[in-house]
């Protein structure tokens, strides 16, 4: 395929001729509404080159032209727009006039603007759409001050980044009757809707998030980026969901733009660019050239470099990262080694920081002049403390080529590479640190170290928790002393197996009061909370788990580890039942995950986010995680968690009321496998539930839950209860029998701890069993708090089935509204208690019906006989034996009734 091919497939691929202008919609409303107003005759857009400035003013455009108005669309960018009156010319292309005598004649020239645009647009309000503004000649700007000055035309403009308003223009402010609204770039939200509009398909969250740092949300560079990636094959559709898989490069045109802008740098502010793309950031003390400080200025001005100040320190770095790359590639390697030793050397001149000695560690490297091992070695090491996993492992590399001994630098590449997803280097990096080890045994904590490394090697494998078991049982016997930190190891992943009981038993003796002295030990507490939160709350000791949350919390500033950490907080909120705080932590770790390169800890947030929303009720959302999930463990791993995400996958497919897309999913998936068993149960029970079978849907989820009770996971037991509890209480079985069994199960698992989630659980299906309406809109309350929106639904729709049977229908309609406001949240969601409650039969006949409606929504009797071709006299009976059945006195309150419910 060559060039013009490819490029032409990419095209049609992304709708490059055509870039989805997503998320500007409420700037092109407030244009529209600005210019439609009698005081405005300006509105002038800034921002920064391919923040969309013209295609904003475009959109506008069209949607006053569809208002009737006429657009007349010009731009400054055109080789005529330095002649007088050149960037006017396609407005008087047709008649040919003598320019040079109208530019002679001020008012003629007004005259015969003024004659030619109404005979464009007879009767009709004209704007004026100018790109560029400033870049027009002098006697055209006050040619077009004058038009609308006089209010011939309304007018749009763009202005450059950095260009001021044209003096002709800008006296249109001091009349009050011009707006200036300024571009912002595109949020991290805004810039994936972009990318999934112009992909056609949904985009991982990582990678829209790389995309969108490396774009600083400027839409050009988005689309450039995400066009070069596509064209180098880094950005690839896997399992349905785009996923970087390599480096960003951008296009030879993004490359373009940005060396063009660069070529109009002295050089005295290209020497500072490029001292800034190779080492990041630099203190305003390390720029030793002449006059750096006002060459600084001037690129701050200009918006390529930006001031930032950290402990008394003012620091210089590029504005816009992404101009990095394109300057690095513009250097010659001389030049590039020159200017790193340089910045090497200044910064040596005094006594270093840990930080300044990692940052010379990393320029000496990058010039082909790396340290010495021991400082490489140690500058892995803070990589490794400040998350930044890709350059651990380069550090780490380099260290053991220039000669570092001994088996941790080795496990250090190793922890660094299995973050990456690089299980297999990682694996090897393990077996070297074990061979170095048996030549020369380390000290008890590295060796037990290597033996934690690999056991998280076999753990992150389908299947591998026995083997992960094993290592840890004999490093435990040859390393007593390491007891403590093995035993937290095996209780984690216990946990993650979904056998959180096993968990809190391996460490229920660290838990007893006075072993562990949060103050004085708080390192060692971090660690154990790592492993005491969210197993506690699985238990439904929540106060319990909200104290060591509470540890955690406090170590997050200064942890080593900062998304593991998040991620515990993410999971013990969700365990415990705080949904809302689970979905932010969940959301906080990914970010943390990353923007530090950490697969791992990425592949588990996008699995907790869709089982998190799963359990909101957000169904749509939780599948687009979950997919994210797949796709990102098929391509880089950990491949363990490839069945637990099918698993979800299946059971918001169940929850949508997509049964056999459920069951497709379930059929590849292997009952052996421990991770996923939870979600396996609850799709299978969703779909026999979905498919008439209720009363083997229940069988089948309480011999899961009584499975998961008698092994000490009350979590999973309490979930699948209450499934079972919710399918009973849509009246699809036996009530007495079936509800009333699941309620008392659910009641005696709340009673043994003191979970909001357990007792939230419990209160909804003894409701449901008892018939309360009123102990139904307490649930309803209770779910509100935790954020369960679908249950919070559930229990609202059952209490006004219930009023409504009893024969109070206003407070049932009361009850079915607030189901419909949260039933609202839950796009994607099939509920088969809302489906039973909300299709009831209605109280009034089908005439009552549309008469109150009518009523309702505030027509007189009059008007509603003579729209339905009645008698004055019959509507009002008809109204009549509507109050009553309502349970309202009058229309007022009908229509208050009426109008809340609509």
């Amino acid at each position: 395929m060559d060039d013009a091919t490819r490029d032409a497939d990419i095209s049609s691929v992304l709708g490059v001729a055509a870039w989805p202008l997503v998320a500007r919609g409420p700037v092109v409303d407030r244009i529209v509404s600005t210019l439609s107003s009698a005081s405005t005759l300006a509105v002038v857009l800034h921002g920064e080159a391919g923040i969309g400035k013209s295609r904003i003013a475009a959109a506008a455009a069209d949607a006053l032209q569809q208002n009737g108005w006429s657009t007349l669309r010009l731009s400054a960018r055109t080789s005529l727009s330095a002649l007088p009156l050149g960037g006017l010319a396609p407005l008087f292309a047709s008649e040919r006039p003598d320019l040079g005598r109208l530019a002679s004649d001020p008012l003629a020239l007004l005259t015969f603007a003024s004659d030619r645009i109404r005979s464009l647009a007879p009767e009709r309000q004209v704007l004026l759409v100018v790109d560029d503004l400033p870049l027009l000649d002098a006697l055209s700007l006050h040619l077009v001050a004058q038009l609308v000055q006089t209010g011939i035309v309304r007018l749009l403009a763009t202005i450059p980044e950095g260009s001021p308003v044209p003096d002709p223009i800008l006296a249109l402010w001091t009349e009050s009757s011009a707006l200036r609204i300024d571009i912002a770039p595109l949020d991290r939200d805004e810039s994936a809707r972009v990318l999934e509009a112009a992909l056609g398909a949904s985009v991982a969250g990582r990678t829209a998030e790389t995309l969108h740092r490396a774009s600083s949300g400027n839409p050009l560079f988005l689309r450039e980026l995400s066009l070069g990636a596509i064209l180098g094959g880094s950005l690839q559709a896997v399992e349905g969901v785009w996923q970087l898989v390599g480096p960003l490069s951008g296009t030879p045109a993004l490359r373009d733009v940005m060396v063009a802008r660069l070529q109009a740098l002295t050089p005295a502010e290209l020497d500072l660019i490029e001292r800034l793309a190779l080492c990041s950031r630099l203190p305003m003390a390390q720029l030793r050239q002449p006059n750096s400080r006002q060459t600084v200025r001037r690129l701050e001005s200009a918006g390529l470099v930006s001031l930032s100040e950290s402990n008394g320190v003012v620091v210089a770095a590029l504005a816009q990262p992404h101009y990095a790359s394109v300057v690095r590639s513009g250097m010659s390697l001389l030049r590039v080694e020159d200017v790193l030793l340089e910045q090497a050397d200044i910064a040596s001149e005094g006594e270093l920081t840990t930080d300044e000695a990692f940052r010379v560690a990393v320029w000496r490297l990058d010039a082909g002049r790396p340290s010495n091992p021991d400082l490489l070695a140690s500058s892995a090491r803070l990589a490794q403390l400040t998350h930044d996993h890709a350059q651990a492992a380069r550090l780490a590399r380099a260290a053991i080529a220039a000669g570092a001994a001994g088996a941790d630098i080795h496990i250090l590449l190793a922890d660094s590479l299995r973050r990456r997803g690089e299980e297999q280097p990682s694996a090897l990096a393990v077996d070297e640190a074990d061979r170095r080890n048996d030549a020369e045994p380390t000290a008890e904590p590295v060796a037990a170290q290597i033996a934690a490394t690999r056991a998280l090697l076999l753990h992150d494998q389908p299947g591998g928790l026995d083997a992960a078991n094993s290592v840890l049982d004999e490093a435990l016997a040859r390393y007593p002393d390491q007891s403590e930190s093995i035993t937290l190891l095996r209780s984690m992943m216990l946990f993650t197996r979904e056998e959180s009981g096993s968990a809190l038993d391996a460490i229920e003796s660290l838990l007893t009061p006075g072993r562990v002295d949060t103050k004085s030990q708080p390192e060692r507490a971090a660690v154990v909370a790592l492993a005491a939160a969210p197993a506690l709350a699985a238990a439904g000791r929540y106060s319990e788990s909200e104290e060591w949350v509470a540890v955690l919390r406090d170590a997050l500033p200064s942890t080593g580890d900062r998304a593991f950490v998040l991620f515990t907080t993410a999971i013990t909120a969700f365990t415990g039942g705080s949904l809302d705080t689970a979905r932010q932590r969940s959301l906080d770790t990914l970010s943390e995950a990353i923007q530090f390169d950490d697969e791992v800890s990425t592949r588990w947030a996008e699995l907790l986010l869709g089982q998190v929303t799963l359990e909101i009720g957000a169904v749509d959302t939780a599948s687009r995680w979950i997919r994210d999930a797949i796709s990102g463990a098929q391509l880089t791993g950990p491949r363990v968690l490839l069945g637990a995400s099918l698993a979800t996958l299946a059971a918001a497919h169940a929850q949508a009321g997509r049964f056999d897309e459920a069951d497709a999913t379930l059929a590849g998936l292997s009952d052996d496998e421990q991770m996923g068993r939870y979600y396996r149960s609850l799709a299978r029970g969703l779909v026999a539930s979905g498919r008439g079978d209720a009363d083997g849907a229940v069988g089948l989820l309480s011999r899961a839950a009584s499975d998961y009770e008698e092994a000490g996971e009350l979590h999973h037991a309490s979930g699948l209860f209450f499934a079972a509890a919710r399918i009973a209480g849509a009246g699809m079985t036996n009530p007495p029998a079936a509800a009333e069994h699941l309620a008392a199960a659910l009641e005696a698992i709340a009673a043994r701890g003191d979970s909001p989630l357990f007792a939230a659980r419990a209160s909804h299906a003894r409701a449901l069993v008892e018939r309360d309406a009123d102990e139904l809109m307490r649930a309803s309350a209770a779910w509100e708090v935790l954020g369960g929106d679908l249950f919070a639904a559930e229990a609202a729709a059952a209490a006004g089935a219930i009023a409504r049977a009893a024969g109070e229908v206003q407070v049932s309609m009361g009850y079915l509204q607030r189901a419909q406001e949260f039933a609202a949240r839950c796009a994607g969601a099939a509920s088969a208690i809302l489906e039973v409650s909300v299709a009831a039969p209605d109280v009034l006949t089908k005439r009552e019906r549309q008469i109150a409606d009518l009523a309702g929504s505030g027509l007189s009797s009059q008007e509603i006989a003579s729209a339905l071709f009645l008698s004055v006299r019959t509507v009002d009976n008809h109204l009549q034996s509507s109050y009553g059945k309502l349970g309202v006195a009058g229309r007022k309150e009908l229509m208050k009734l009426l109008g809340s419910r609509s």
